[in-house]
């Protein structure tokens, strides 16, 4: 559910992708574009609670941001249950853009942030697979694979959905 919503702000013009934090730091859904390094979403939760502590305690409390960079601006929201990350470019409709964010922040009740962790994690149990042991066997003769058939334990990487707005490509 949370997935349809989220891409009606994905689908603005102008918005390059979105996340969603819990207060305690956990990623619940990530619809960052790839150049938002691993690296970045591992610390991205302790930095925004730390802005949102530290202006909270010096100025007046503000439960909206909007960080103004060169070439990306990043709009923080905070909601009671969440903290929601929107990165655009500098020319995004910001009225739109709070509308469409409303939203999202008004559908995040309790029990959608209950299934959305319990999402994250029966998909961890899935991934944490116990290592397999190698068991030595005869050699073989090489079997001829073609070029794209990916080989055992590597990922294949899936493109991206393409994103409209009003049924054409943009």
């Amino acid at each position: 559910m949370i997935e349809k919503i989220v891409k009606n702000v994905l689908e603005l013009h102008g918005v390059d992708g979105a996340c969603i934090l819990d207060k305690k730091g956990v990623l619940l859904h990530n619809a960052l574009p790839d150049f938002f390094l691993d690296d970045f979403l591992d610390d991205l939760s302790r930095r925004v609670k730390a802005l949102y502590e530290a202006v909270d305690e010096n100025y007046m409390p503000c439960d909206d941001y909007l960080l103004k960079f060169p070439q990306k601006y990043i709009q923080l929201r905070r909601s009671r249950n969440v903290y929601l990350l929107v990165a655009v470019d500098p020319s995004v409709n910001l009225v739109s853009l709070r509308m469409v964010t409303n939203l999202v922040l008004k559908h995040i009740t309790p029990k959608v942030l209950s299934e959305m962790r319990k999402q994250l994690a029966s998909a961890e149990t899935l991934n944490a697979a116990p290592p397999v042991e190698k068991v030595p066997q005869e050699a073989a003769p090489p079997t001829s694979t073609p070029e794209s058939a990916p080989t055992r334990g590597n990922k294949i990487a899936r493109p991206r959905p393409t994103r409209s707005f009003r049924g054409t490509r943009y």
